[in-house]
């Protein structure tokens, strides 16, 4: 039996740094009750977090005394991705005692699956945040489509965000030197078992391409998880397969007054894509400056 404080969360008299972690070891002992360190990757599903939540009894305690069981969600799909979203480290990942035997977790996309743990030796752990680097280029782009009265309104969030790269035709001019060449299709696309955070179209060299992007804002301190990028080009991959087309991953982030890119390699549709790599970054800056992002 759990218990949850303000701060910590017991179960057998054990403290563990969030309240998932308990699930994580039922779901861990499920699939390797010997403690085994050659099972290196042991994948696990929604159904097993389903199951977790049902048979691990997690109690939020008030301040008062009183006890209340947390049950299961009403969507499942973001347990794993809460614990990935930031870069908080291991322990904020994992429970101590899969830490000490040498795993770490990571998010798995396709079919049911939700995530895996990943034997890496103790003292290790997965590196699967995106580092920004210099940017290899810098631009300028103008603010001036931006209607006054936008700007009167305009925020700091993934929303604002695309509206700016749309008005202004961001992409378009920082990727290609071009206008109009991408195309907004829809912000997000949720195609399972992910959500893409922007999702364009344009043809290149006479090809069709797909930009699948993952946005972070100014309101946030998440960091782009480079599985889940991964995720969603391989599920764009599957269900686009016969297109024909390409597939170029984006990130972008907002920064002050601006934004930053990254611009992944190519892959065609229907590949079976492992890895995505970085081929440049663009660091493009608003003239006139946008007030709501100085």
């Amino acid at each position: 039996m759990a218990r949850i404080t303000k701060r910590k969360i017991y179960s057998n008299r054990k403290m563990y740094h969030s309240q998932k972690h308990p699930l994580l070891e039922y779901i861990f002992h499920k699939y390797n009750p010997s403690m085994d360190i050659s099972n290196t990757r042991i994948e696990f599903t929604l159904a097993d977090i389903s199951e977790a939540y049902r048979e691990v009894e997690v109690y939020r305690i008030k301040s008062d005394g009183h006890k209340t069981r947390i049950k299961e969600p009403a969507s499942i799909s973001n347990t794993i991705l809460d614990l990935v979203r930031q870069n908080r480290g291991i322990q904020g990942r994992m429970p101590d005692s899969l830490i000490q035997c040498g795993y770490d977790l990571r998010k798995k996309t396709g079919g049911n699956l939700a995530g895996e743990f990943v034997y890496v030796g103790v003292g290790n752990e997965i590196n699967s945040w995106m580092k920004w680097t210099a940017p290899s280029e810098k631009i300028d782009v103008s603010s001036s489509p931006l209607p006054n009265l936008v700007l009167d309104y305009l925020r700091r969030d993934e929303g604002a965000l695309f509206s700016v790269i749309d008005y202004c035709d961001v992409l378009s001019q920082a990727i290609y030197k071009q206008t109009r060449v991408l195309i907004p299709v829809q912000h997000p696309l949720k195609w399972q078992p992910n959500e893409i955070d922007g999702f364009y179209v344009g043809v290149i060299n006479g090809i069709r391409t797909l930009f699948p992007i993952e946005a972070k804002a100014l309101t946030t301190h998440d960091e782009i998880n480079l599985d889940q990028m991964l995720g969603g080009v391989q599920t764009i991959s599957a269900n686009l397969r016969n297109t024909h087309a390409h597939i170029i991953p984006l990130a972008i982030k907002m920064i002050k007054n601006g934004i930053q890119i990254t611009v992944f390699s190519k892959s065609e549709a229907g590949d079976d894509v492992e890895t995505i790599q970085v081929e440049r970054t663009i660091e493009v800056s608003f003239i006139p400056p946008i007030r709501a992002w100085l």
